[in-house]
């Protein structure tokens, strides 16, 4: 996955607040983000700096999730 990806957190009056990897937050207004934004999407900015939903990234880590889940409680 991309080392430069970003999590939406939570969603609240009008902006998304994104985990970004160093586990710091930010609000960003709904208007820089993709209109089928949600809660635990991934984001990865394009060439052009745009924050893009990333599909692809969200299975990746839902598996690397489930996974771990498995190797922990078997």
């Amino acid at each position: 996955m991309n080392d430069k990806f970003y999590s939406v957190s939570r969603i609240e009056d009008g902006k998304a607040v994104i985990e970004f990897p160093d586990g710091s937050f930010a609000e960003v207004p709904f208007s820089l983000l993709p209109s089928d934004i949600k809660e635990g999407n991934i984001l990865i900015p394009d060439d052009n700096g745009n924050l893009i939903h990333n599909f692809q990234a969200e299975e990746d880590r839902k598996n690397m999730l489930l996974n771990l889940q498995d190797d922990i409680f078997g």
